[in-house]
């Protein structure tokens, strides 16, 4: 009888999500086990839609129970804390599990920098409870009706983004009579800075005319008490959303393999490791080479090195080296909750309202389940006017 083998997921965002589907249905007999410490997967593009209530959270969570059961596979609501040798992984209980195949598919947290103090004080957007409790700050806000000021260090896409949502919120509960302000705070000299000017132009005009302060080249202090310093002002009263960079966690970054500034562990053309072909990174925790440079972090690339690892563990199975995954980068979208969109599509430089259509069509597509791809689009559907 040949041995049963065992495939260890870490992470089940979408490249873990995409692997063990696709594995799953094509070497039933493989043992699969998930680890995981969320119950629920989140889809990341729409939090942004939750903050600024166009989305109910519900329709983005995806449950990990219903998911490993749907599919046979072993879940472990747990987190991974080391690798013990090449073939056991650690978990935060202390227990083990010996695997043949392991898979890192881990995700990323906000990095801080090293500040613990804007770590304390600030409110993030990397998953669900951040959600919640960024929009529980809003509606609290909102309620006092006294003046605030959010302000959301990083002018990068989820910085942009988290700004605009948080102004719509705002107009929408206060009747466009909000007493608070948004401002992004940005180190660099410009928002949206490495994007060419035909896409971040009209997206900085954008966050203009929503009336979004920006303050470049920013320095940045938060007091043992709090208490936030822009650029030598004091701006009392106010809630630090952190947008400023992100980087993998602790697992990923003490594991014994290369890794870039941000922690990502460098993959091998087949996102096997270096010495470890039994190992593959994939996901936004990996460091993968493209023909134009290392990838950026995206739910297209995620989903692909899925489909891609589940080909090579099997090829890696029946004793076949592993083939390079070949990315193909299909564009990106910038979206705002204004209703508008920039970007890049297959090529062509897209934007307003047909772009900010093309970021919520592939959402819907890529959402998992029709109930919750009809939900989003319910959500999203303009009230109907009252024609009396």
């Amino acid at each position: 009888m040949v041995e049963k083998k065992t495939l260890v997921v870490v992470g089940c965002g979408f490249a873990g999500y995409t692997l063990i589907k696709k594995i799953t249905s094509r070497v039933p007999e493989m043992k699969v086990i998930l680890v995981d410490p969320r119950e629920s997967a989140v889809f990341l593009p729409l939090l942004p839609d939750v903050v600024a209530g166009k989305i109910e959270i519900s329709r983005i969570l995806f449950s990990l129970s219903r998911f490993c059961l749907r599919h046979g596979v072993v879940f472990i609501n747990r987190s991974a804390v080391r690798l013990e040798g090449v073939r056991t992984l650690v978990l935060d209980n202390g227990d083990e599990v010996k695997f043949d195949y392991l898979a890192l598919a881990c995700g990323m947290e906000p990095n801080f920098y090293g500040d613990d103090r804007a770590r304390k004080k600030a409110f993030t957007l990397a998953g669900a409870d951040d959600a919640r409790k960024l929009r529980a700050r809003l509606l609290d806000v909102v309620d006092r009706g006294e003046d605030h000021t959010f302000l959301v260090v990083g002018g990068g896409y989820t910085g942009v983004e988290t700004a605009s949502a948080l102004v719509y919120a705002g107009n929408n509960l206060a009747g466009g009579k909000a007493r608070f302000r948004v401002r992004i705070a940005e180190l660099s000299p410009g928002i949206l800075g490495n994007l060419p000017e035909g896409i971040a132009g009209p997206a900085r005009r954008e966050v203009s005319r929503l009336g979004i302060g920006v303050s470049l080249s920013a320095s940045l202090e938060v007091s043992e008490e709090g208490g936030v310093t822009l650029n030598g002002e004091s701006i009392r009263d106010a809630t630090l959303v952190w947008s400023a960079g992100m980087r993998t966690v602790g697992f990923i970054r003490d594991l014994p393999f290369p890794g870039d500034r941000q922690g990502r562990i460098q993959a091998g053309p087949d996102l096997s490791l270096p010495g470890a072909p039994h190992i593959f990174a994939i996901g936004d925790c990996a460091a993968v080479k493209g023909e134009a440079g290392q990838l950026r972090m995206a739910v297209q690339f995620s989903w692909a090195e899925g489909i891609t690892a589940s080909r090579n563990i099997i090829r890696r199975m029946s004793g076949h080296p592993g083939l390079p995954y070949r990315p193909h980068d299909l564009g990106y979208l910038i979206p705002l909750a204004s209703g508008k969109a920039w970007g890049e599509i297959m090529g062509l430089r897209v934007g307003g309202r047909f772009g900010s259509f093309l970021h919520y069509f592939m959402c819907v597509y890529r959402t998992r389940g029709w109930g919750k791809k009809i939900g989003i689009i319910k959500d999203l559907a303009p009230p109907a006017q009252n024609s009396g």
